[in-house]
């Protein structure tokens, strides 16, 4: 009988990433979820204008960063 090599794999996620998800895509994507099915969109747009606000949050610091030093 030969003895099967396994490796073991180790993940090590910081806190802050754990942290900022947990902030930015459930808390401010139900936000967003609440707010446009609030103002009278239905399923489908509330769920998109969650996924569109929750990516920008994400991306736009990095965006307008890259515009004030070009302009």
């Amino acid at each position: 009988m030969s003895a099967k090599k396994r490796e073991i794999v180790i993940v090590v996620v910081k806190a802050t990433a754990i942290y900022s998800f947990v902030m930015i895509d459930i808390a401010a994507g139900s936000g967003f979820y609440l707010a446009a099915k609030f103002l009278g969109s239905g399923v489908i747009v509330a769920s998109i204008c969650s996924m569109a606000g929750v990516e920008s949050l994400k991306r736009g610091p990095a965006l307008a960063r890259s515009f004030i030093r070009k302009g």
